[in-house]
């Protein structure tokens, strides 16, 4: 009997333990094959973001439903790569915290370094540098931790990358250049073999040629520009790395700008044409309203009217989507760094946004009630204007030349016919010369020009011009600015401090009291309104 029960004990203990090997053979084989699975979808996100994302939010969900945390943190990461690459830095940052709680359980440092930047990546893009900088200084604290010397240094090259994005933001172009270069050393310092390695390496190499380049450009500094820029495009053709698709079309939209900046126009229609392709492959709206205003610039330079129109068209259309999503969007950052810092202050969090909200209405309010009352005015001088551009164009050919006669003010400064109509003659030339866009200009400067004192210059000024000195300068440069926004519409996506440039004033700040001064009106009011316009001509002609 005892021998039966020790049997019956001993075949008992068999079967569970071999069930239990079975068991765990069967979990580690499901572990290797979501791995793998995870592996090729991280993978995909260069040629196929779409299905890539759809693939890798099962495979998160499998991994949390079977308590695989490495794999439910792989996934993620995944997803965090995918949605910054798109452009989508909302869903960045919403990821980034579940990434943050797998990795900070696992004490997985190279993983709690990149979270912390890519998360500082996004906050940058949406213009909130100092939480930008907080994530970035905390992507930096456990980097030593990181035991794969491949993944340390890797890491430590993205981390300078992105401190050079932050100074671009900021405007520092000396630090970002540096921030670059050092980006560059570190990954030439990457060791390893691996075609993972490899590609991530030239993948940064690529990505810091590129943005070397754009600096050299809008520096113009066109030979240091074209040698960065031929450099980051020799690794993208080069067949040998897996660079992302979003990169290829970011570079090839920056260097056909470029070669549209410097008058290569068919270059740069082939370079944006190559862009838009890419783009399409992933959506990049912010990328795709530079391909299109640099088409839309280039094929107006080559007189192909038909295609400036069309990318025109598409242009403001873009333009006006992303702003109408900005303004939606402006609340989103703001609730989720609250989320970040009081997450246990939920009543008071609650409380805020309802004081907040409240107070942004009736803001709304007043200010649509005084908007409401100074609109018609306002709007009524802008078409007073938009007559007056219309009717001189009209008579432009019938100008009358200033005279000398009876009906001319008399002056109270003897100065012979002789001279006053020799002096007419040389403030007309100076007028169609446009000097008055020099920023220098002075009164006694124009009068050595004229070759006359400044005492009757003056006089004459404000004789047959009606103003005096200052105001006959603003009058001429506010006219010209004028026409070119009213004629030209690439000057209306300028910004204020180049219309200011152009036009000869030193400061946005004048230039802007100036042109109030002179419509009644900002300039901004003015191109938004140019604008409309422009957009309904487009809408009544397709109809």
């Amino acid at each position: 009997m005892k021998k039966i029960y020790l049997f019956f004990i001993f075949f008992l203990f068999y079967t569970t333990f071999a069930q239990n090997e079975k068991s765990s053979k069967a979990e580690t084989s499901q572990i290797e094959s979501i791995d793998a699975e995870i592996k090729k979808y991280k993978a995909f996100a260069a040629s196929d973001p779409v299905t890539a994302e759809k693939k890798l939010l099962q495979l998160k969900e499998k991994c949390e439903e079977i308590h695989y945390i490495n794999g439910a943190m792989t996934s993620s990461m995944g997803l965090v790569l995918l949605y910054y690459n798109e452009g989508n830095y909302k869903k960045t940052i919403e990821e980034s915290h579940f990434v943050e709680k797998y990795a900070k359980e696992l004490q997985a440092f190279d993983y709690v370094s990149d979270i912390y930047r890519m998360r500082s990546n996004a906050y940058g893009e949406m213009g909130l540098l100092d939480e930008c900088l907080k994530e970035l200084e905390k992507s930096l604290i456990d980097i030593d931790k990181i035991k794969s010397p491949n993944r340390r240094i890797y890491r430590r090259s993205l981390i300078y990358e992105s401190y050079a994005g932050v100074y671009e933001k900021k405007g520092d172009i000396k630090k970002q250049i540096i921030y670059r270069h050092k980006s560059i050393a570190a990954s030439f310092q990457i060791p390893g073999t691996e075609p993972e390695t490899i590609n991530a390496k030239y993948q940064n190499l690529a990505y810091q040629y590129a943005g070397l380049g754009l600096i050299y450009s809008n520096l113009k500094v066109r030979d240091s520009a074209g040698y960065y820029f031929k450099k980051a495009f020799e690794i993208q053709e080069s067949g040998k790395y897996n660079i992302y698709v979003n990169g290829r079309a970011t570079l090839l939209s920056d260097m056909a700008k470029f070669y549209s900046d410097n008058g290569e126009y068919h270059k740069a229609i082939l370079f944006a044409k190559k862009a838009e392709g890419f783009e399409k492959q992933v959506s990049m709206p912010y990328i795709r309203k530079d391909i299109y205003h640099t088409l839309f610039n280039s094929y107006v330079e080559t007189n192909k009217q038909d295609s400036s129109k069309y990318y025109s068209k598409l242009y403001i259309s873009l333009s006006d989507s992303l702003l109408k999503s900005e303004k939606e969007g402006l609340i989103t950052p703001v609730k989720q760094i609250i989320s970040d810092k009081e997450h246990e202050n939920q009543d008071n969090i609650r409380n805020i946004l309802i004081i907040s909200a409240l107070v942004l209405s009736l803001t709304i309010l007043i200010g649509w009630l005084y908007w409401q009352r100074k609109n018609k005015l306002v709007h009524g001088k802008y078409e007073d204007l938009i007559a007056k551009i219309n009717a001189k164009q009209r008579e432009q050919e019938l100008e009358l030349q200033n005279n000398v006669g009876d009906n001319v003010p008399k002056s109270s400064v003897v100065i012979t016919d002789e001279t006053i109509k020799a002096l007419l003659i040389k403030l007309e030339k100076f007028e169609n010369a446009e000097k008055y866009l020099r920023k220098d200009l002075s009164l006694t400067w124009m009068a050595n020009s004229l070759n006359t004192n400044t005492k009757y210059l003056s006089e004459v000024i404000k004789v047959y011009r009606n103003h005096n000195f200052t105001s006959y300068i603003n009058e001429l440069r506010i006219n010209y600015i004028i026409k070119k926004l009213y004629n030209n519409p690439i000057y209306r996506e300028y910004k204020i401090t180049y219309l200011a440039e152009e036009c000869g004033y030193a400061t946005p700040r004048v230039f802007v009291n100036a042109f109030k001064k002179e419509t009644g009106f900002t300039p901004s009011y003015f191109v938004e309104q140019l604008k409309i316009s422009t957009s309904s001509s487009i809408l009544i002609t397709k109809l």
